[in-house]
């Protein structure tokens, strides 16, 4: 093969271009590595889209608790209202007993609720309170 002058430009043109793609590329892998980590982290979303985190939470939260248990349904609402007149005020239903470990689960639930309920407070109140003061967080 010939080497000609638009040849030796071209392969001139192809190094100088690799050295650069070589010199530029750990600086794009951090880049990378960076926004990966960021679109990972939780406190991204809460920080770029607060309503609409909320919202979710919420909507999530909703359709975790479960739906109470009702004594009226359809078919059974004339049942109920028959034995609604028959019974006796000592005729009470019986008070489900409570366990230890049921109380101590249901505490450390409330506990649990608590401190989250304090932390996502903080977090939104620091969010707006950057947000609004002119700080550019990233």
């Amino acid at each position: 093969m010939t080497k000609t002058l638009a040849t030796e430009k071209q392969a001139e043109a192809i190094k100088r271009r690799m050295r650069e793609i070589r010199t530029e590329l750990p600086y794009d892998v951090d880049n990378a590595r960076h926004q990966v980590q960021q679109l990972t982290d939780w406190r991204y979303y809460v920080r770029r889209f607060p309503v609409l985190t909320l919202a979710t939470t919420a909507a999530v939260a909703y359709a975790l608790v479960p739906r109470r248990k009702d004594a009226s349904s359809p078919g059974t609402h004339h049942v109920a209202a028959a034995r609604h007149h028959r019974a006796s005020p000592s005729d009470s239903p019986p008070v489900p007993k409570k366990s230890i470990l049921g109380g101590l689960a249901g505490a450390i639930g409330a506990i649990a609720m608590r401190q989250a309920t304090r932390f996502a407070a903080s977090q939104l109140e620091s969010a707006f309170l950057g947000r609004s003061s002119g700080g550019n967080r990233k």
